[in-house]
Parts: C-alpha cells; structure tokens; sequence
C-alpha cells in the first residue's frame, strides 16, 4: 500500500526518509512529489503492507512533530 506523507521540509532527503519508514515495514519505493507549492514537498512511500497495517502505520506518523513542522500521513487507497 501507498502512505501518502506531507508536511516534509523542502529539502528532506528520500533516502534518510526510505531508512526510517522500514521500521515499519518494506519500503517498495519513495516517490517525491514538488508539483504545487515547491516548498511543501509530498512523498508517496509504496510499503510491502496489506490495508489494516498500513493504516495502523499512517496512525502512527500522523501529527509527529519532526524538524519544524507536524508530519501528516495518510493511506492512498487506489492508484
């Protein structure tokens, strides 16, 4: 399942954000979206999860206050 993460710091890194993320799982892929506002990046992360873990996983990061500014998570349900 894809997380969808918003709330990065514009020049987050996606590999520092790979190695975190496999603690809660397989990290398939990260994907960095600029489209929009530049300086309020998006990463789509693709997690090894079936739905009801992946929503346990996005629970957990949602509202996590890291480097200046409040992580938003949330499950993408379809492609």
């Amino acid at each position: 399942m894809k997380i969808l993460l918003s709330g990065l710091q514009q020049d987050f890194d996606p590999e520092t954000l790979r190695e975190r993320m496999t603690k809660f799982g397989p990290v398939l892929d990260v994907q960095v979206v600029r489209d929009g506002d530049p300086e309020q990046p998006w990463a789509i992360v693709d997690m090894d999860l079936g739905a009801a873990e992946a929503t346990k996983v996005a629970r957990r990061i949602d509202g996590i206050y890291y480097i200046d500014r409040f992580i938003h998570a949330r499950v993408m349900l379809h492609d």
